[in-house]
C-alpha cells in the first residue's frame, strides 16, 4: 500500500466507514510492520484532540507576543541600523590639512578633514542594502532557531 492508500484508509478507519475488504487491508498493512502502526497511533492521537475555537483578536496578541515581536524587530533593525553606518564610515576617509592660507601657514593647528571618495547616495545605497541583508539574517537566525526548538519536540515524541 502506496503512501496516498494508506492515509485514505487510516481516515476511513478512523471516520468508520470501512469496507470489510479495505478493513482487512488496512489491518494487514498496519501489521506489515511496526512504523506503520506508529504512523497509525500518531493520526489517531490527532484525530482524537478535540477542536480549538477560533481565537480572538486580543487572544492572538497577548503582551507576551508583543513583547517577542518588539524585542525580534529591535534587535534586527538595531544590527541592520549599526552595520549601514559602518558600512558609510568605510568610505571615508580622515586627512590632516594641508599648510595654507586657512590655517595661516600651520601657524594655527592642523584640523582632520573628512574625504569622501564616492559619492553621497552611492553610500547611502549600499549602506542600505547591506544594512537590509544582516537585519533579515538576524531575523531568519531568530526565527531558524524557533524551528530547531520544534523538531527537537517532534522528534522526542518519535522515540517514545
Amino acid at each position: 500500500m502506496d503512501e496516498t492508500q494508506a492515509c485514505i484508509s487510516i481516515i476511513k478507519s478512523l471516520s468508520g466507514v470501512h469496507s470489510a475488504e479495505e478493513r482487512e487491508a488496512f489491518l494487514k498493512w498496519r501489521k506489515e510492520s511496526e512504523s506503520n502502526n506508529t504512523y497509525y497511533q500518531k493520526v489517531k492521537e490527532l484525530w482524537n484532540q478535540p477542536e480549538k475555537k477560533a481565537t480572538t483578536f486580543l487572544g492572538k496578541f497577548t503582551p507576551k507576543k508583543i513583547k517577542w515581536f518588539v524585542v525580534n524587530q529591535v534587535i534586527g533593525n538595531l544590527i541592520g541600523f549599526i552595520i549601514g553606518l559602518s558600512v558609510t564610515h568605510f568610505f571615508s576617509h580622515y586627512v590632516i590639512e594641508k599648510r595654507g592660507v586657512n590655517n595661516l601657514f600651520g601657524l594655527a593647528g592642523r584640523k582632520k578633514v573628512i574625504v569622501n571618495d564616492t559619492p553621497e547616495w552611492f553610500q547611502w545605497t549600499v549602506s542600505v542594502i547591506i544594512g537590509f541583508i544582516a537585519l533579515e539574517f538576524v531575523n531568519y537566525f531568530i526565527e531558524t532557531k524557533k524551528h530547531h526548538v520544534m523538531w527537537r519536540f517532534v522528534k522526542g515524541i518519535t522515540k517514545k
